[in-house]
């Protein structure tokens, strides 16, 4: 599939639209920014650049959608674990290494943390993550192993109709009360959107349609639901109307990337913009708190932030180029060995026992 460019800029307008909800509201609010007051002109703004995740996860739907249909089970593993590791790797140094110094009690680090956050699941082993904005990682890497087990079953062929009726699964437990089991509410429904959107990029019909306003509804249903909890949270005033109204951006942004003006757009930097997302979003938050803690005041704020950012790009640039790009063969390799051959033998395995239930049917009929 040709890299749709504007895709990458919708990535790169998310992780700014998150660095700004951290950096001018949300990390002044729960106090790991303690040196100054909010900018009270841009709160009203910024106080909804937490919603750039919802967006996050419908790009992946989005993208994993077409990296799913055209991948073994073994090369999209080993796909994913190139493009989330080597980074969020580095990115746990990185914050570590500030966090020792400058973490205090709210974003302290120490050895047994630190090196459970390797596996990206310290959750599980009862460890919180060295960086608070991980979580999202979990749904990630969650909506991959689903992704990982239709793939070691054979179900490439079948990932349309899954797709187009995780919506009604979700539909249904929601009715029921039932959303909090996994893949069946929540967050859930922006990977499914994105995956339906891509679906949708080759070709339309009713169902498609139909599935679609309802993940729509899915969506904003979800978001807006959560509006009074954050007022309360938040100590600030959230709209229900302009809550929905963003995530209804949303879906119109990848209708535009789906129209043959918006696949075809070229746009300057995208490739290299699309590749910093992701270490941006890994290092800026803690990294970010402590930096403007320990050197801003009410007088020099607005310069420790510009300078802030520009720290938190060029340290993502240089994890781009020298991590991800210039080793991209050694982390292809590595992970082909201790992720890709296992998932081959597994997937060979699982399909000897689909195609021997198969020939039992095939021979009691």
């Amino acid at each position: 599939m040709k890299r749709n460019q504007l895709l990458d800029y919708g990535r790169f307008f998310a992780a700014i639209s998150v660095i700004a909800f951290h950096y001018l509201f949300n990390g002044i609010h729960n106090g790991k920014i303690s040196s100054i007051t909010y900018i009270p002109e841009v709160v009203d703004l910024v106080k909804y650049g937490y919603l750039g995740v919802e967006f996050f996860f419908m790009i992946s739907g989005y993208v994993i959608f077409f990296s799913a249909k055209n991948r073994s089970a073994s090369q999209f593993a080993v796909s994913r674990a190139v493009r989330l590791y080597p980074a969020f790797w580095v990115a746990i140094v990185f914050t570590s290494s500030f966090a020792i110094f400058w973490g205090g009690e709210k974003m302290a680090v120490y050895p047994s943390l630190i090196l459970t956050n390797f596996t990206m699941v310290s959750p599980a082993f009862g460890i919180d993550f060295v960086d608070g904005v991980y979580w999202t990682l979990l749904y990630e890497l969650q909506f991959y192993f689903l992704i990982l087990v239709l793939l070691i079953f054979g179900a490439q062929k079948k990932l349309d109709y899954i797709f187009l009726l995780w919506p009604v699964f979700i539909s249904i437990a929601v009715h029921y009360e039932k959303d909090y089991l996994p893949y069946l509410g929540g967050y859930f429904c922006f990977f499914s959107a994105g995956a339906i959107l891509a679906m949708m990029k080759e070709r339309k019909n009713v169902f498609h349609y139909s599935s679609l306003l309802l993940v729509l509804y899915l969506c904003v249903s979800y978001s807006i639901g959560k509006a009074p909890g954050l007022s309360e949270a938040k100590g600030i005033s959230y709209s229900e109307l302009i809550i929905g109204g963003i995530v209804i951006m949303f879906f119109t942004f990848f209708i535009i990337a789906n129209s043959k003006t918006g696949s075809n757009l070229n746009l300057y930097g995208s490739r290299l913009l699309g590749g910093l997302t992701y270490p941006i979003y890994l290092i800026h938050a803690h990294f970010g708190y402590m930096f403007i803690s320990q050197f801003a005041t009410e007088e020099n704020k607005v310069l420790i932030y510009l300078l802030t950012i520009f720290i938190v790009l060029s340290v993502s640039y240089l994890i781009h180029i020298l991590v991800e790009k210039k080793y991209a063969n050694f982390w292809k390799i590595f992970f082909n060995r201790i992720v890709g051959k296992p998932i081959e033998w597994l997937n060979f395995k699982s399909m000897a026992v689909v195609n021997a239930y198969n020939n039992r049917i095939n021979s009691d009929n």
